[in-house]
């Protein structure tokens, strides 16, 4: 029954929940899940025994046992595997310009490229015929009867 008990300790401490603390979710949350399941942080991936977050999860806790700050142990994840372990990296260089610049730009080329081919494929306005122009005549009289009544 002993053998029992341990084996049970075992596999309840090597649960990935039991290190979800308050501390990991915090530090995971700057943290990037790079399962592939899931576009979530190592702090709040929903995924039972992820492939990407518990490991990671582990690996804050163990750190935060050790004493190492927040930044510590977000900079020292990204040193070992780079900007893509951050769940939002920095803005810096021309990245962010280009991404907010380049859609308007996008469209002010498409809006001028549309506009030229209206106008290039535009076609002149054909003569009114006779029938045309007393049909109009008609309806010009009609109105100008018709704006008169209103002012009187």
């Amino acid at each position: 029954m002993a053998v029992v008990g341990a084996v049970a300790i075992q596999v309840g401490a090597q649960e990935s929940t039991s290190y979800l603390t308050p501390d990991v979710t915090r530090v995971g949350a700057k943290l990037a899940c790079r399962c592939g399941g899931c576009r979530n942080t190592v702090g709040d991936c929903p995924m039972l025994r992820c492939s990407s977050a518990d490991p990671m999860r582990h690996r804050i806790y163990s750190m935060k046992q050790k004493g190492m700050s927040d930044e510590a142990i977000v900079n020292d994840i990204v040193r070992e595997e780079g900007i893509v372990a951050l769940a939002s990296p920095p803005a810096q260089g021309l990245g962010p310009i280009v991404t907010w610049v380049m859609p308007g730009v996008a469209l002010l080329i498409g809006l001028w490229i549309w506009s030229a081919f209206v106008r290039r494929h535009q076609k002149a306005p054909e003569p009114l015929t006779p029938t045309d122009e007393s049909l109009i005549e008609r309806y010009r009289a009609q109105m100008d009867r018709e704006l008169e009544d209103d002012r009187t």
